[in-house]
């Protein structure tokens, strides 16, 4: 290809050709991206400002489409003007690395832009294009030295960047703006996708040796779709085959054949969802009661109608357009509803070896929200303004992107606990009634944020003094659409409302004594020492603490201040012996 390369030795030296790379890799047709790719070669065929923004998000087949471009140029089945032209792509990180002085780069990246436009025939391919205009994340701002040279056909340039980037970087930048013109690459369509992966199938049974039948395809298709809303196709259906491939490999009890079962298994491992209905997940629904009762004191009537609502969600697994299962948890404060979101979190969604104290994490980016491995929690009252809900869903113009939107894009399998919903702005809960009937979502980019595999629970003490004055309340859910608390269309979105009573004394010696076991144990990590409490103390604690208002409240609270503060004491005072039992 000498007649189209002209003397260009630092570009040589500091990008790589994609023409020559496509063709020695034999890049194979790539699926309906016809439209994207001519729109990209007529925009380089313009006169003047010939340069081009692919936009899409990560995933989406950006790369794919400049390779398939960059083979498209090579074998000279492009238009006149850009049949003598060369794709080159810039290494930035090996020249961040080589010039570690400002100055340096700018000088550097000058020459180079120069040589590039001296040589008539190169088109820059710049990956994450927002790094070269910016020192806030690619350490070098060349707008001055872009704009410069792209203004002629002498150099011209394709950038590839994100809708978030795009947005911050060049849409607001009026120069940079005018200077490229926008092509937008979305997420390619299930039937597509399945085009893809059929393409690719004799690839991957070369390379692990196995044999992928056409219905594994189709459940790959299928459950990668419904499963892994947060990564596009192809991308997610590629690496979830791969995956699945080692695993066939690794089981050595079948004839290296991927069946549509190592699929699921590979998910169930990416997410802890239980993809399909396994004996022991089974084996976990029919017992539900017992394990949730286990943990929650006093709530038999909650736990047996929330056991009951969550086996008839979890028959409709991979089929629902809505979240897993959603709930209102009404009663009194202090009576277990945030502890039974936490016991639901950990029976469905943790590992073997997650701990219940895991439940109770704070996470470092705004106190008002905590979360753990499956358990996401916000505190609705900080939203009771229309003002704050940017805060939750984001905000394009201060490129804030959203507490709730940024959670659940981190952690989208799992419970989401929205505790006080009562205290919600009315437009905050028109949001969630979205949520709760299509399953999804629009945060405050434009973009989609799913909520599919959440079992979404709210929470609220809106009916407790009702509940208090009369546990048998019938019809609690008319009571708050009489008081105007909920409005009957946000009521009906949810798959059951649970009421919880207040706390009796019985019951509250039982989570006295849950509560001293728990610091039993911490004292014991730290001191090697036992704690002794009798009956008769903590007797005394529950009459001291005890207000059936306020639930089991008071009394952690009276316990940890009596308990910890005496054997503060006792330990300061004198020292304790390994294996001694202090009794109080």
């Amino acid at each position: 290809r000498d007649w189209a390369v002209g003397y260009t030795p630092i570009l040589n030296q500091y990008s790589t050709d994609l023409a020559t790379s496509s063709y020695l890799h034999h890049l194979k047709n790539i699926v309906n991206r016809e439209k994207e790719i001519s729109e990209i070669e007529t925009i380089l065929s313009k006169n003047a400002e010939a340069n081009v923004v692919v936009v899409g998000e990560e995933g989406v087949g950006k790369h794919t489409i400049i390779d398939a471009l960059a083979k498209k140029i090579y074998l000279g089945k492009t238009n006149q003007q850009l049949i003598y032209k060369r794709i080159l792509k810039l290494n930035l990180e090996r020249i961040l690395m080589e010039f570690i002085d400002q100055k340096q780069r700018e000088n550097f990246f000058e020459e180079l832009l120069k040589e590039a436009s001296d040589a008539k025939n190169t088109i820059l391919f710049i990956d994450d294009l927002e790094k070269y205009l910016s020192n806030e994340i690619g350490k070098i701002d060349l707008t001055t030295s872009i704009n410069k040279y792209g203004k002629t056909n002498q150099l011209q340039i394709i950038g590839i960047t994100t809708p978030f980037f795009y947005e911050k970087y060049i849409r607001t930048n009026e120069k940079i703006n005018r200077l490229f013109s926008k092509v937008d690459v979305y997420e390619v369509s299930k039937t597509d996708a399945l085009k893809i992966i059929l393409s690719a199938v004799f690839d991957f049974e070369k390379y692990h040796q196995v044999t992928i039948p056409y219905e594994t395809v189709e459940e790959l298709i299928e459950k990668s779709g419904f499963y892994l809303t947060y990564i596009p196709f192809p991308e997610k259906a590629v690496d979830l085959l791969d995956q699945a491939c080692v695993l066939t490999k690794l089981t050595k009890t079948n004839q290296n054949i991927v069946y549509p079962q190592f699929i699921d298994k590979v998910l169930e491992e990416k997410t802890h969802i239980p993809v399909s209905l396994t004996s022991q997940m089974k084996e976990k629904l029919l017992n539900l009661e017992t394990l949730l009762m286990s943990q929650i004191i006093q709530q038999d009537e909650a736990i047996k109608d929330l056991s009951s609502a969550l086996r008839r969600s979890f028959l409709l697994l991979g089929k629902r357009k809505k979240p897993l299962a959603s709930f209102l948890f009404l009663g009194p404060t202090g009576v277990g509803k945030t502890q039974t979101a936490k016991a639901v979190a950990q029976t469905f969604f943790s590992t073997k070896d997650t701990s219940s104290s895991q439940f109770s994490q704070k996470i470092n980016w705004r106190e008002d929200v905590s979360e753990s491995s499956h358990l996401i929690r916000f505190d609705m009252s900080n939203y009771q303004s229309k003002f704050d809900i940017p805060k939750l869903i984001g905000d394009i113009t201060t490129n804030n992107p959203g507490l709730l939107s940024r959670a659940i894009r981190e952690h989208p399998y799992g419970v989401l606990l929205l505790d006080e919903i009562e205290k919600a702005d009315h437009d905050l809960l028109n949001i969630f009634l979205t949520i709760l009937d299509e399953g999804y979502f629009t945060d405050g980019f434009g973009r989609r944020v799913d909520c599919k595999n959440l079992i979404i629970i709210a929470t609220s003490n809106a009916a407790s003094e009702a509940i208090y004055k009369n546990p048998n309340l019938p019809n609690i859910p008319n009571y708050l659409i009489e008081h105007e608390i909920f409005s009957p269309e946000f009521l009906n979105r949810f798959d059951g409302v649970i009421v919880y009573q207040p706390l009796t004394q019985p019951s509250l010696f039982l989570i006295a004594k849950k509560m001293i076991e728990t610091i039993s144990k911490d004292i014991y990590a730290l001191y090697k020492v036992y704690i002794k409490v009798s009956e008769a103390s903590i007797n005394q604690l529950i009459e001291k603490a005890y207000d059936p208002r306020f639930g089991a409240r008071n009394l952690e609270r009276t316990i940890r201040t009596q308990i910890e503060d005496t054997l503060a004491k006792i330990i300061l005072e004198k020292p304790v012996k390994e294996g001694e039992i202090i009794s109080l």
